[in-house]
C-alpha cells in the first residue's frame, strides 16, 4: 500500500492514514488493531520514542525513493511534535522541532 502524505505539503489525515499504515507493516497487524497500537504507544515517552524507532526502521527497509521521502516527512513531523526527543528523526536532514508546517 502507496503511503499518503505528500512531503511537501502537511495533512493531518495523510499523516496519521500513514502512521497507522507504517505501525501495521511493522508490527504485521491489521489496519484497527495498529489504529489501537499507535494510540497505546503516543500515550506515554517510552511508547513515543518506540513508534520513532519503528518508523525509523520503515524508513531503512523502504527500497522506493518516493516513499522513503514520505516517511522521512512522517518522522520530520514527529520530531517536531516532540516525538523521540533527543532522538534525529532517521538521520533525516532537516530535522528539529521547529520544521513543522501548519495545515494551509
Amino acid at each position: 500500500m502507496r503511503l499518503q502524505t505528500d512531503p511537501s505539503c502537511f495533512s493531518i489525515t495523510a499523516f496519521l492514514a500513514d502512521q497507522v499504515a507504517l505501525v501495521a507493516r511493522q508490527e504485521k497487524l491489521p489496519p484497527g488493531a495498529a489504529l489501537l497500537r499507535l494510540q497505546e504507544l503516543s500515550r506515554s515517552p517510552e511508547g513515543r520514542a518506540t513508534l520513532m524507532q519503528l518508523i525509523e526502521s520503515a524508513a531503512q527497509q523502504e527500497p522506493n525513493i518516493d516513499e522513503a521521502a514520505k516517511i522521512a516527512a512522517i518522522c520530520r513531523e514527529l520530531a517536531a511534535w516532540g516525538y523521540g526527543e533527543g532522538r534525529n528523526a532517521a538521520g533525516f536532514p532537516g530535522t528539529n522541532r521547529h520544521d513543522h508546517r501548519a495545515a494551509a
